[in-house]
């Protein structure tokens, strides 16, 4: 073998890990395969990081490189497996990439398990370290999206240049990984880039540079049929952040969608100011069944402090529209933001309520202020101390922080108040609070 690619776990390995299978992986693997590297992957997400499986792998395949994907709750064991690595194989490369090393290249780079951190889009960063490690070509410090050390200091490369036709990628290898263990298998991604919006909690701008990039429809359903067909499934779910965020887009993903030789349903999500009825109408038609809207909280006032830039208006409109289009409304919320206040929490609380009475779902995690995000670049400004013993915490499931207008035991009060007045299901780690 000469590539494995692997998808850290969680640090508190639970069910919600294993939702999807991995595209970012799933593309850099394509793109190996048609450069003719022969490689396998291991979604440690299917079931918890088990040492002695790669330790078996390893020991058995021998691999040249390990490409190793993490998140910020993933990263702890992400350099837990870039170091057994190196104990098993002392010459085996190592690369890390996913959202946070992106952010904390500095840190990730520092680690001696770890020989160069992927900044980014990785498909073409990652085939171009491949050819240096396994095929001795180039120089690595002209290698574009990278962060190493050299002599003892972490240099940064130049910045790789988006993708501008992600088109040009071949379609994800998903068969690297156990599909049938994946609670959502069939995902695909209609586009890629940042966003025209800069909420307070999300660092996607950071992330993804340049703007977004969407595919075109043609490709998008030629993927869904071939996903369709290789895994004999009939519900994708669209992996895109804002699927609505170019209307004409998915117009005409739909138009194309009427037209499959199958029934089939899927989902999607989307901010409350990107749908409307007739949008709404032509995406019932195509199959949709579900729309996750980010509405994040529930009082104004906080809404505006966020940069959500929505109104409670336009939730509840949006609500409306998409139950009388036959579309199930979802709403995702979070708790705490650092703006609020007792007031605004039971606002919240109302809302969800509200929202409640009208049959619709909502779901709640907890605020994290990742890396990459205005909450964490601007954390002592706004007064949040971050109570988390390591990154492994940072899974939207802790309570990592108070607001400071609000003490940590009334914080935890309201919040049971909350949870017992809305039955709104709950995960075993809100067992915590």
């Amino acid at each position: 073998m000469d590539v494995l690619l692997v998808n850290a776990a969680t640090g508190n390995f639970s069910t919600h890990s294993g939702l999807n299978p991995p595209l970012g992986l799933g593309y850099i693997g394509a793109v190996l395969r048609a450069n003719r590297y022969r490689i396998s992957a291991l979604d440690f997400n299917t079931g918890g990081y088990n040492p002695r499986q790669l330790e078996i792998i390893l020991q058995d395949k021998k691999p040249a490189v390990m490409g190793i994907s993490a998140h910020t709750e993933t990263y702890c064991n992400a350099v837990a497996i870039a170091r057994k690595a190196k104990q098993i194989l002392p010459e085996i490369k190592v690369v890390i990439g996913g959202t946070h090393p992106s952010i904390m290249y500095q840190e990730a780079a520092g680690e001696p398990a770890i020989d160069a951190v992927a900044i980014g889009e990785g498909e073409y960063t990652m085939l171009e370290l491949c050819n240096h490690y396994i095929r001795h070509a180039g120089n690595i410090e002209q290698i574009k999206g990278i962060a190493f050390r050299n002599n003892g200091h972490v240099v940064r490369t130049a910045e790789r240049p988006f993708i501008a036709d992600p088109d040009e990628l071949p379609f994800p290898a998903r068969g690297m990984f156990p599909m049938p263990f994946y609670k959502t298998p069939g995902q695909v991604l209609a586009s890629r880039g940042g966003c025209p919006y800069n909420c307070h909690f999300c660092a996607v701008n950071n992330i993804w540079k340049g703007g977004r990039r969407y595919r075109k429809p043609e490709r998008v359903m030629e993927e869904i049929l071939l996903v369709s067909r290789d895994f004999e499934l009939d519900e994708i779910s669209f992996a895109d952040d804002a699927f609505t965020l170019n209307r004409n887009h998915v117009l005409q993903i739909c138009r194309l969608a009427e037209k499959l030789p199958f029934a089939w349903r899927w989902k999607c999500a989307t901010r409350v100011d990107l749908v409307d009825e007739e949008l709404l109408a032509v995406m019932r038609r195509a199959g949709c069944y579900s729309i996750t809207y980010g509405v994040e909280a529930g009082s104004q006032q906080v809404l505006d402090a966020i940069g959500k830039k929505i109104t409670l208006r336009q939730v509840r409109q949006a609500v409306e529209i998409t139950r009388q289009a036959g579309i199930e409304p979802l709403c995702a919320f979070m708790f705490p933001h650092p703006y609020d206040t007792e007031e605004t929490i039971c606002a919240q609380k109302d809302f969800i309520l509200e929202l409640k009475q009208k049959g619709v779902v909502s779901t709640m995690s907890f605020t994290t202020p990742f890396p990459g995000t205005y909450y964490y670049d601007k954390r002592e400004e706004l007064g949040i101390d971050i109570e988390a013993a390591g990154w492994d915490e940072y899974d939207c499931r802790h309570l990592l922080f108070s607001p400071k207008n609000v003490s940590r035991e009334r914080l935890l009060a309201l919040l049971k108040e909350m949870v017992r007045d809305t039955g709104m299901t709950t995960e075993d780690e809100w067992a915590l609070c």
